[in-house]
């Protein structure tokens, strides 16, 4: 836990003004406990269920490519290692969320992880 602790806080520190964004909910759905939020150019997903991994969870961000920057799943911080950190996740193309740039992010969140 402590690894983890030090990483989150070095992954902060280099974020530009981290401190200074705005925290956005993207997702809070408690009968799954899975929420996700954004602040500046991070964005943070979150399996709170002890029972239950979820395979293709979809939430809509803003198009483009996202990758793994830190993972409670993570060998390294006592996780099982579920998730290939060095995948980069594309967004899936929705019409409807055109207009907004946005698209679907579909990610499969381990149980009690980050």
């Amino acid at each position: 836990m402590g690894d983890f602790d030090k990483a989150m806080i070095h992954l902060i520190r280099e974020s530009r003004k981290f401190n200074e964004s705005s925290l956005i909910e993207l997702w809070d759905k408690s009968d799954d406990q899975v929420l996700a939020f954004q602040r500046g150019d991070l964005f943070f997903f979150f399996n709170f269920n002890p029972w239950k991994s979820f395979i293709g969870y979809g939430f809509m961000v803003t198009q483009g490519s996202y990758e793994y920057l830190l993972n409670t799943d993570d060998p390294a911080y006592g996780g099982n290692g579920f998730n290939d950190d060095k995948m980069i996740h594309y967004t899936n193309y929705d019409a409807s969320l055109a207009k907004e740039n946005k698209g679907w992010l579909k990610l499969y969140l381990p149980t009690r992880s980050a």
